[in-house]
């Protein structure tokens, strides 16, 4: 089970982050997620690490049986666009191929666009990872409105503990990816989502999502809706103070939780400020469907 935080209502759509040990492991969870997708009237897509032929051969066995037939298979080179002369890959670009692929699977009569994307090949080193990182988070917020389903898959076994800094920022995750999910808010520019945990154990890693991502965000003020954020201590919320500060950003945290206002009543924060209203309002200038954003 996902634990999802922000999905369409019918759970059609979402971004997920899935972490495995496995490859048939992961096979199975993509027939699964694709099955969905099919019965939805979705257009459907798988990218991995192999030649397509075997992977839809192994999507078949797993349980798609013939309809495996009709997924879109594509290797890593063909699915991703890369930097000019390596294999890293170009967030702003690769944003806006999703959501041009999503516009045009509604345009040729499918109810919208769900793929699972075995990530694993563009995340094995540093400067690779930093780019997925903003992959992830730019290409959430481009696609938050528009009906895309997406599975994002990373082997741990390879990876080890560098996949918790990109599967974190995913509004669902699988069991145990991850203490905490921070993603976009869906119709912001400037606006994230926090949920789950925080606290000492994920502090690490906790600090270096927050320096990815916040230089990524082009105003100085930042809203954070936290309604969803189980807990957090006054060590975390100093830690996104003075990250704040180093990035030069003010943060409004949207929180109802007693706790937390207590502890903005007790610490002076200089670049936080807390929001106990209704939570973070839309935009007026965003237009909600197919355009851009």
């Amino acid at each position: 089970m996902t634990a999802t935080r922000r999905a369409d209502p019918s759970g059609e759509f979402g971004h997920i982050g899935w972490q495995y040990r496995d490859h048939d492991e992961f096979i199975c969870r993509a027939t699964e997620y694709l099955a969905i997708g099919l019965n939805l009237g979705q257009r459907v897509g798988y990218v991995g690490d192999d030649e397509p032929t075997r992977i839809r051969a192994a999507l078949a066995a797993a349980g798609l049986g013939a309809a495996a037939d009709g997924v879109d298979v594509k290797t890593v080179p063909e699915h991703f666009v890369f930097r000019a002369g390596g294999e890293v890959v170009d967030a702003a670009g690769m944003a806006e191929r999703y959501a041009a692929a999503a516009i045009a699977a509604v345009a040729d009569g499918y109810s919208g666009l769900r793929v699972v994307i075995d990530v694993t090949p563009v995340a094995r080193t540093p400067e690779q990872r930093e780019a997925q990182a903003a992959l992830e988070f730019l290409g959430d917020r481009r696609i938050s409105t528009l009906p895309v389903a997406a599975l994002c898959g990373y082997n741990i076994a390879e990876l080890g503990e560098a996949a918790a800094g990109l599967l974190c920022l995913h509004a669902a995750a699988g069991p145990a990816s991850s203490p905490f999910q921070l993603y976009s808010q869906p119709a912001r520019r400037n606006a994230i989502a926090l949920a789950g945990h925080l606290d000492a154990a994920s502090e690490v890693l906790f600090a270096a999502t927050l320096h990815r991502i916040l230089p990524l965000l082009s105003q100085a003020t930042l809203e954070i809706d936290a309604r969803e954020l189980d807990f957090v201590g006054h060590r975390q919320l100093l830690l996104l103070d003075r990250c704040c500060a180093a990035h030069d950003r003010v943060a409004v945290l949207h929180s109802s939780r007693p706790t937390v206002r207590r502890l903005f009543d007790l610490i002076g924060f200089e670049h936080i400020h807390i929001d106990t209203g209704g939570g973070v309002r839309p935009e007026a200038d965003v237009r909600v469907g197919t355009q851009g954003r």
